[in-house]
This record gives C-alpha cells, sequence and structure tokens, in this order.
C-alpha cells in the first residue's frame, strides 16, 4: 500500500492533535471528516482541503473506500462506528478508553479478529519514552518483583465539563491501569474505590481506587479534575513504582522549561506534546506512525494489542462499581473478565 486513505470520526478537542500530525505525515491521506456538527468543518478543511465533510458516519464509510478510520468520538459512540470501519475492510485507530463498556469492546475485539484488521487503541504512555524506558529497565534489571504502584493523575478543573459524562478513572485512570498490567505482567484480582462530587447528586470529579493483583502487587489510582486554573501545568502526574530491589518514580510534566510573567509561571511538558521546526512530535505522534505502519503492512501492533485495553476497562468499570456500591469488587464479577 502507497498510501494510507484516511477517514476521521469525530471533530473534538482531541481530533485536533490527530490532525495536526495526519496532516504531516508522509503517506497518509485523510479523505474524510465526520462530525455531527458543521461548525467543526472549516477548522479541519484548512488542514485537509480536499477531504469530504459529512454528518454521518454511516453514509462516510458508504461513500467510499477506506483503508483506515480514526475513530475520535466519547468512548460510549466508539463501538457502532469503529465495527462498521472494520467490517468495512479498512484498520481502525480509536482514542482510550476502547468503549464505554467491556461487552461492547469485546464486539470491536472481534470484528477486527474476523476481518483480519488492525484495531488499535491509544494508550499513548506506551509511546512516552519515559514510561518505555521504565518497562526496558523493570524487564532488564534485577529489581525483583513489583510490589507496589502508586499512580497519581490529576487534571485541570476547566476540563471537568468536558469530561463529566463518566468517573475519571476511565479518562485518567485508565492510563495508569494500562501501565500497571504492563509493568507488573500480572492481572487484577479485586478493586476498592471511592468517588467524590462538587454536588450531592453531579457527577465524580475524584476517584481513589486500590487494586489487587494475582501475584500479591498493590496498585494505587489518585484520580481528580481539581486543579485550578492558576496551577503551573494542566496536569499534575507522578508514578511511585516500589519493587524488592528497588524504586522507580515518574514525574510529569517535567521541569525543564518555565515560563513565568507577572501572573503565573507555567511549566511545560515538552516530552509529551511539541513543535520542532514545524513539525509536531511527541508520544501522539509516535503512536499514529505505528499505527500507519500497522495497517499499511496490515500486521497487528505488538506494543498497543486490543485485549489489553479491554483489559484495562474491565478494571475501569470494576472501580466505578465499587464506588457505586461501596464494596470490594472482584474481577471475576466483571462482564468479559478473564
Amino acid at each position: 500500500m502507497r498510501e494510507l486513505r484516511l477517514g476521521i470520526i469525530g471533530l473534538g478537542r482531541f481530533a485536533t492533535l490527530h490532525a495536526r500530525i495526519w496532516s504531516q505525515m508522509p503517506g497518509v491521506k485523510v479523505t474524510a471528516l465526520c462530525d455531527s456538527d458543521a461548525a467543526r468543518f472549516p477548522l479541519f478543511k484548512e488542514l485537509f482541503p480536499e477531504a469530504e465533510c459529512y454528518a454521518d458516519w454511516r453514509q462516510m464509510l458508504d461513500s467510499r473506500t477506506f483503508d483506515a478510520v480514526d475513530v475520535l468520538t466519547p468512548e460510549h459512540l466508539h463501538d457502532e462506528p469503529a465495527i462498521a470501519a472494520l467490517r468495512a475492510g479498512a484498520h481502525v485507530f480509536a482514542e482510550k478508553p476502547i468503549a464505554h463498556r467491556p461487552e461492547a469492546a469485546a464486539r470491536m475485539i472481534e470484528a477486527a479478529e474476523n476481518g483480519g484488521k488492525v484495531l488499535m487503541i491509544g494508550h499513548v504512555l506506551r509511546f512516552d519514552p519515559r514510561y518505555a524506558a521504565v518497562k526496558t529497565r523493570l524487564a532488564e534489571s534485577p529489581y525483583g518483583r513489583i510490589r507496589t504502584i502508586y499512580a497519581k493523575r490529576n487534571n485541570g478543573s476547566v476540563f471537568f465539563p468536558i469530561y463529566n459524562r463518566v468517573n475519571p478513572v476511565y479518562i485518567l485512570g485508565i492510563h495508569d491501569i494500562d501501565l500497571m498490567h504492563w509493568y507488573m505482567d500480572d492481572e487484577v484480582e479485586e478493586v476498592y474505590a471511592l468517588r467524590s462530587a462538587p454536588g450531592a447528586d453531579g457527577p465524580p470529579d475524584v476517584s481513589w481506587a486500590m487494586l489487587t493483583f494475582r501475584g500479591g502487587g498493590i496498585g494505587i489510582l489518585e484520580n481528580n479534575w481539581l486543579l485550578p486554573e492558576g496551577a503551573p501545568a494542566p496536569a499534575d502526574v507522578r508514578m511511585e513504582i516500589s519493587a524488592e530491589r528497588g524504586a522507580v518514580t515518574i514525574i510529569d510534566p517535567e521541569p525543564g522549561v518555565y515560563y513565568s510573567n507577572d501572573r503565573r509561571t507555567d511549566v511545560q511538558g515538552l516530552l509529551n506534546d511539541y513543535v520542532l521546526h514545524g513539525k509536531t512530535g511527541g508520544a501522539l505522534a509516535a503512536e499514529l506512525s505505528h499505527f500507519a505502519e500497522c495497517a499499511m503492512a496490515g500486521r497487528p501492533s505488538e506494543v498497543l494489542r486490543p485485549r489489553d485495553a479491554l483489559r484495562a476497562l474491565q478494571v475501569a468499570a470494576a472501580v466505578e462499581r465499587s464506588a457505586a456500591e461501596g464494596r470490594a469488587v472482584r474481577l471475576s464479577e466483571s462482564a468479559g473478565a478473564p
């Protein structure tokens, strides 16, 4: 395949990041854009002037042939367009979480496997050089068995109105659930979680959870949408890994560059997303490049396997259930659990 004909479904906040990268990637041609809100088209047409615009993804998929489709709808709207695209013969990239429920994720995976197509889910931290280096070091060095992983991933309150449709574990904690699986090479057996909301009946903006792994390891997840507008960065991220003979700490953003004025100091997370001499780089760019390579070759990824995304979703669903019911939940109670 000399050129990857790509369609984008969903033109929200994250699609602007994807689009910037696709527009600069050799061998990729975005031929169609889809969103129910036509007001979003002009911004993307600046990058892809020849792309056709559609208000309905069904019409888009019926109108032409695609080699790949990028599904960037909210998580509860992933499964239907992804399955339809896979059945139409396209490879599919979808942002994390893979879906809103494990049953929906399982249907997506089944469609990909039945059609022999690539399904890749955007667990982007596997392409962050820091987290990837930790995976290599843990595998190569005599750190011994991992005993605990504490993961804090707190984001700005300004984003809560966008993501308040779900428990924070699905948007924030899902990253670290995947990393815990990746680093421990083990399965979660039981979770116990608590949540807090700004109002008596409103959606939660805080989630804490304890994960017990089959091999005895313990994971702690701290997630909230509480960082104030004046915080030095839009995210406060930390992971602490304690093993039998060593420890690892990851902090994001790394305070390599500070921008200060008379109102505040900003710390830029340059490893996550940057523009160097006009070209976008970072973990997301590396991840999408990997998808394009796999799609062009027609081979599944060994880094981002859809069943890993499913098991992360299963744990997130158990966290949500535990917080709602006020009790520990075993993964064997979750739909589609291993």
